[in-house]
């Protein structure tokens, strides 16, 4: 962030000799532009990609380990990540994830994720009025809070009836989806999944089909309720 700041200033060498200095409004709009060039400049890097009573999720970014609101972490990474800890050196994969305990601590040295991370004191999640396993997902991670699945869907196929509870949701490919019960071709930029991004989805339960002719790939983090 500091080296793309000390970039933004070079640029801004070339209208130096136009600013008027001994105007306050030169001097103004001089700063201004500068913030703006170094918000531009650090494009989504290190920001807070969503946040509720349950999770804080960070792109590219962590919270800090001493802030003891927090407690599981997930990686989730969205090109090559590499991950130092006690436990582990690895390299993860687009669409691979990390685990991490309340008291495991890591270090991100290269790569583009979104780091997940659990609020200890959230409230109890929801689910739907009634459990239907989705099929065609492959579950990778599961403990007594939450699990997580690569949830994929090959282009023009359907999962048929199935249930979600409160979950984060990773979206990785462009695809379109639809309930085919009510919108049997999708309706105009409708059901889009724009990769790179997160959401937090409610319960529920439908069909979905995927219209585009390229995999559904989405991250799924999905809490256990009672």
């Amino acid at each position: 962030m500091l080296f793309k700041c000390l970039c933004a200033i070079f640029m801004m060498k070339n209208i130096e000799s136009k600013t008027n200095f001994n105007s306050p409004l030169g001097l103004r709009g001089l700063f201004i532009l500068f913030l703006f060039t170094c918000s531009f400049a650090s494009g989504q890097s290190d920001s807070v990609a969503l946040e509720n009573e349950f999770v804080k999720v960070m792109r590219h970014s962590s919270v800090g380990f001493t802030d003891t609101k927090f407690g599981t972490r997930v990686i989730v990474a969205l090109s090559d990540t590499k991950i130092k800890s006690k436990k582990t050196n690895k390299i993860l994969k687009r669409g691979e994830v990390a685990v991490f305990q309340k008291d495991e601590k890591y270090k991100i040295t290269t790569g583009d994720f979104f780091e997940v991370v659990f609020k200890l004191n959230h409230p109890a999640p929801k689910g739907p009025t009634e459990w239907i396993e989705p099929q065609k997902n492959t579950i990778v991670y599961e403990d007594n809070e939450f699990r997580i699945f690569e949830e994929r869907l090959e282009g023009g196929d359907t999962r048929e009836l199935h249930s979600h509870a409160q979950r984060v949701v990773v979206r990785l490919n462009e695809v379109q989806l639809t309930d085919p019960r009510f919108k049997p071709n999708g309706s105009p930029g409708g059901g889009i999944q724009v990769p790179n991004t997160v959401r937090f989805a409610e319960p529920m339960i439908h069909v979905v089909k995927n219209l585009s002719k390229i995999p559904l790939f989405n991250i799924i983090i999905e809490f256990k309720y009672k």
